[in-house]
């Protein structure tokens, strides 16, 4: 990535809030759709968007280390 450093943070952040508000609503629109009890739901979206987050934050790692 060839942005100053204040862009390509703002850039990991923004995608991080991506992955884990979009995981997030497709666990809990899933989960809600198959009638799942609200507990389960939102611990289960709730973990889905930790992981989202997760998985934009390696996305990110390996577009900055491409040549």
């Amino acid at each position: 990535m060839t942005q100053e450093p204040w862009m390509a943070d703002r850039l990991r952040m923004a995608l991080w809030m991506a992955g884990a508000v979009t995981a997030f609503g497709v666990v809990g629109l899933v989960l809600s759709a198959l009638k799942a009890p609200p507990t389960l739901t939102w611990a289960a979206a709730a973990g889905a968007a930790g992981a989202g987050g997760w998985g934009a934050t390696r996305l990110t790692e390996r577009y900055i280390q491409r040549p």
